[in-house]
């Protein structure tokens, strides 16, 4: 009888701790999925509130203090749709709720304790007159500066979701607390002080019963869940198994013994195992596998439960990063489209900005050089003219000739328009612009034009003043002296055309700001020829850049795409070639540019 005994308080025993360390994994098991379920919910949550946040009416009534609107309800009534919502409230920065839906007069205001977050957050559960609740907020921003945020305060039910699974899965005994991490557990509208600890199943005793549970935290909110059940029901299966051991007595000692021995090994080692996955599982490990999974009792269900769970979690977790993954790549597209946008505005206001000045100041200026002009020619025919009178002559001579050329840069960029697409010879169209240059006898040039190359669509009068300008601007830069490079190929789908000379070079600094409308480095021209040059090039569907040449000087890179989408272009369709330049590129335009 003592061996009995014995026998049983040892099978007892082993049966009491493996039924524990089970309760332990399914209470995680449980939580996991519970956590999931409410991190999915606050992710929606956040997702909403930021919706609505972003909602320009919104915006403006908290900005200007406008008075409530159809647009601004309508976009509140979006977070009202849940049976659980409170209230939903438009607070600016003040403090001042502008807007509520629907008034619940039982919950209390909380505005004087407002603190507008960063970005969008949940709140911690509260209690207020026997009912548990959150409040979600986001932020109302107006170029980046805070102007007021959403608020929207939610009930917890006393039977939630998470409070029906995990009643399904441990029977009625089973509770849920909700609550805060590092603070009060609440058992529907009851507040208890647990310590709970994410590693270690916790005893804790409320009236004359013991209670085992285990708890986690909820991430990217302040919450934590907790499931307890009775420490009878716990142990349920372990007083089972002590009975028979109890009743037997001596006669089946030996087969008791026996039984038990193999009745603890049948326990404890699908137990194990479970152990080992649900710790496997806790270090991210994806790929688990369980033995038991085949067994026909309740330990082979249990596997196949944990099974699934682990499954479902799984493919949660993996949702989860394919759509966090997801976002970030859109975010980072639409953050390079802003950063773009943004620049391209900048350069098209200053632009929008010279041509107001070109049209009205351009004009006006010339009809008093011109009389100038008049002057000095009638001082020229003067035979008796005095040497100094002649010199003053020519000195007044050049100020109008440069005042010439700064007007004309001016009215160069009014004058331009959409590009006029035709098929250009563009080996032809760059000796045509060579021959005119004119270049001294002291500047070696040279030309390596693509033998395969073939007619570009593109405007010939943009692209001829751009590379007139490139041309032009390196021989001024080498005054007369050094060598330079002109070429021309097809690279992938660009036509790729370089001017590279042996002159100073462009600082790396200033490699950038050289394109800048008014910013020049040289003593004449207003700084418009590169400005100019880029937006013609990027006009015709390419780019003008500058890159350090081999040896030394500057290497101009101007690259327009071989073909275009059907219908851009002129309204007739792409232009054949014509045999020369419209009357608009003319000599005396191009010297000004710099």
């Amino acid at each position: 009888m003592l061996t009995v005994a014995a026998f049983g308080v040892v099978a007892y025993r082993a049966v009491r701790e493996s039924t524990i360390k089970n309760a332990e994994m399914t209470f995680r098991a449980l939580l996991t999925e519970v956590k999931t379920i409410s991190e999915l919910g606050a992710i929606i949550e956040l997702e909403r509130l930021t919706t609505a946040a972003s909602d320009p009416a919104v915006r403006d009534m908290l900005r200007h203090g406008h008075p409530a609107s159809p647009a601004t309800t309508a976009a509140l009534q979006r977070l009202v749709g849940l049976d659980t919502t409170i209230t939903v409230e438009a607070i600016d920065r003040a403090g001042v709720v502008r807007q509520t839906l629907p008034l619940d007069k039982h919950h209390p205001s909380r505005v004087a304790d407002l603190a507008i977050p960063a970005v969008a957050t949940v709140g911690p559960i509260e209690q207020h007159n026997d009912r548990l609740f959150f409040a979600s907020m986001a932020p109302v921003k107006d170029g980046g500066e805070g102007v007021g945020a959403i608020r929207v305060t939610r009930r917890l039910g006393v039977r939630s979701a998470n409070s029906r699974v995990i009643a399904n899965r441990l029977g009625r005994d089973a509770v849920l607390l909700t609550g805060n991490d590092g603070g009060k557990l609440y058992l529907g509208a009851t507040s208890l002080m647990y310590d709970f600890k994410d590693d270690h199943m916790a005893v804790h005793r409320r009236g004359d019963e013991r209670w085992l549970g285990a708890s986690i935290a909820v991430k990217g909110t302040p919450w934590r869940y907790a499931v307890e059940l009775p420490e009878r029901t716990v142990l349920a299966p372990a007083r089972d198994v002590l009975v028979p051991f109890v009743l037997s007595g001596s006669l089946i000692a030996i087969a008791g013994a026996l039984f038990g021995l193999r009745l603890s090994r049948r326990l404890t080692g699908p137990l194990l195992q479970l152990t080992a996955a649900t710790e496997a599982i806790a270090r991210g490990e994806r790929d688990v596998t369980l033995v038991a999974i085949d067994r026909g009792d309740e330990i082979g269900r249990l596997a196949r439960a944990f099974d699934a769970m682990s499954t479902a979690v799984r493919h949660v977790r993996d949702q989860l990063e394919s759509e966090v993954d997801t976002r970030t790549d859109e975010l980072r597209g639409a953050l390079d489209g802003l950063h773009r946008l943004h620049g391209e505005l900048k350069q098209s206001e200053r632009f929008a900005t010279l041509g107001r000045l070109s049209g009205s100041v351009g004009h006006e200026l010339r009809n008093p050089l011109g009389v100038m002009s008049n002057v000095v020619f009638l001082i020229d025919a003067l035979p008796d003219a005095s040497p100094k009178l002649r010199g003053y002559a020519t000195m007044l001579r050049e100020q109008i000739r440069l005042s010439q050329r700064i007007i004309t840069d001016l009215l160069d960029r009014a004058r331009s328009g959409a590009p006029v697409i035709e098929l250009v010879d563009v080996p032809r169209l760059l000796d045509d612009l060579l021959l005119r240059a004119n270049t001294p006898s002291t500047l070696r040039v040279e030309k390596e034009y693509d033998a395969e190359l073939p007619h570009v669509p593109l405007d010939r009068d943009q692209v001829g003043q751009i590379v007139w300008n490139l041309v032009t601007n390196a021989v001024q830069e080498m005054q007369g002296v050094g060598r330079l490079r002109v070429s021309a190929v097809a690279t992938q789908c660009r036509l790729r055309i370089t001017v590279e000379d042996s002159g100073a070079g462009v600082p790396l600094a200033d490699r950038e700001r050289i394109f800048e409308p008014l910013y020049t480095t040289k003593a004449e021209g207003v700084g418009l020829g590169l400005a100019i040059s880029r937006a013609f090039a990027r006009a015709n569907g390419g780019d003008l850049t500058v890159e350090g040449a081999d040896g030394g000087g500057a290497c101009f890179v101007l690259e327009i795409p071989l073909s275009r989408p059907d219908g851009e272009g002129a309204s007739d369709g792409v232009r054949q070639e014509s045999t020369s330049l419209r009357p608009r590129l003319r000599g005396t335009v191009p010297e000004a540019l710099a």
